[in-house]
């Protein structure tokens, strides 16, 4: 079985593109191709490379995938319309809904917000929160963030004075790379800033990420606090899962519906938190909702662009993304001259161990303790 997406575009300049009179030709006239079963799922808007309008239609099938091509070829030809191949996948390849995705991603109701909240992860695999922290306290915790990665880079500095920040690989138990000019930062006590994330972001959300995940924070749910931040200069990442779909567990199948009650809860739920504004120049994180569903949809990420699916993670400082550790998803480029911070909380069941986020060895466990050196000393090279 494969998803097939396929582009219908008129095929002359005097042939209008009418949606219905597509969608009404193909999957009334192709229901199966060589005896195989053809299920038509989905038809949507978008673009080619050169910007001109395009249909888009989804179908699933064990029919050889030029064969499917092939008869919706046949008869859209004789409509005017040509028909070719875009992707196929082995797993149902989600679109952008047709009224977009603000209405099920963002601004719920306030009387079933934490309802719609955990509805839109299920089906979607994220939602958007608004002004989680006020400014005030965005601006304090960006002080205390600041410091830390500051610390963290120089005893980089001190410890592997070779490497080069921003170029180099690195992968300490502290903090990693995510790309050029990209990095990953834990928290961990003693941490000024951990404390205000657990005492103020965590503290007001208790009741959300418990409703999401199932059980109690610090009894069933855990949590790890880290930074990820991008200097200017970023380049786009590459489109990935935080997690995988464990082994064993069900993801959401061929059926339309399968998210609903096949689809296996998700261990483990990101929050994101901008400590300054994202738009086009400082980046954000571009998502693919609904990519949670499969697990046979890794490796697809650029699908989500060419389908016009993806939804682009700009907000305000101190708004929350959520999502599913499972939800396929990239920072984008920072042209800006501003370092991108960003908070991330994983919450996670706590049976599950983040293995491949981090290395094993410790920035603080060097033969010259850290603690032995004046802070004065430690930022001198930054002075010079």
């Amino acid at each position: 079985m494969l998803c097939v997406l396929a582009g219908i575009a008129p095929a002359g300049a005097s042939c209008l593109l009418e949606d219905d009179k597509i969608w009404d030709a193909i999957h009334l006239q192709i229901a199966n191709v060589n005896g195989e079963v053809v299920n038509w799922i989905a038809s949507r808007k978008s673009h080619d490379d050169d910007g001109h309008p395009v249909t888009l239609v989804c179908a699933t099938s064990s029919a050889p995938v030029d064969d499917i091509i092939a008869a919706a070829s046949d008869i859209l030809d004789n409509l005017g319309y040509s028909c070719e191949l875009w992707a196929s996948a082995p797993a149902i390849l989600p679109l952008r809904p047709l009224c977009g995705y603000t209405q099920h991603l963002m601004h719920f109701p306030e009387n079933s917000w934490e309802d719609q909240a955990s509805s839109a992860t299920k089906e979607w695999g994220m939602f958007v929160q608004t002004s989680v922290i006020e400014i005030h306290e965005v601006q304090i915790l960006r002080s205390c963030v600041e410091e830390e990665i500051m610390i963290a880079e120089n005893l980089i500095r001190l410890r592997r004075p070779a490497l080069v920040l921003g170029k180099d690989i690195i992968s300490f138990k502290e903090i990693a790379s995510r790309g050029n000019d990209r990095f990953d930062l834990l928290l961990q006590p003693p941490s000024k800033a951990r404390d205000i994330v657990e005492q103020v972001i965590i503290g007001r959300n208790t009741s959300i990420l418990e409703q999401i995940l199932g059980g109690r924070l610090n009894e069933d749910i855990d949590f790890d606090v880290s930074i990820v931040y991008s200097k200017p200069g970023a380049p786009n990442q590459g489109w990935h899962a935080d997690g995988d779909h464990q082994k064993g567990a069900n993801d959401a199948g061929w059926e339309i519906d399968g998210w609903k009650n096949q689809l296996a809860k998700p261990y483990a739920l990101c929050m994101f938190i901008p400590l300054i504004d994202l738009d086009d120049e400082t980046g954000y994180t571009q998502f693919w909702p609904a990519s949670h569903r499969n697990r046979g949809l890794m490796g697809f990420g650029p699908v989500a662009e060419i389908a016009e699916a993806t939804f682009d993670g700009k907000c305000k400082a101190g708004d929350a993304i959520w999502y599913d550790y499972r939800l396929m998803h990239r920072g984008m480029q920072n042209t800006s001259t501003l370092l991108r911070p960003v908070v991330q909380v994983l919450f996670k069941k706590n049976w599950y161990v983040e293995k491949r986020n981090y290395g094993t060895e410790s920035l603080r466990e060097t033969t010259v303790s850290f603690e032995s050196y004046q802070q004065d000393d430690l930022f001198a090279s930054q002075a010079a």
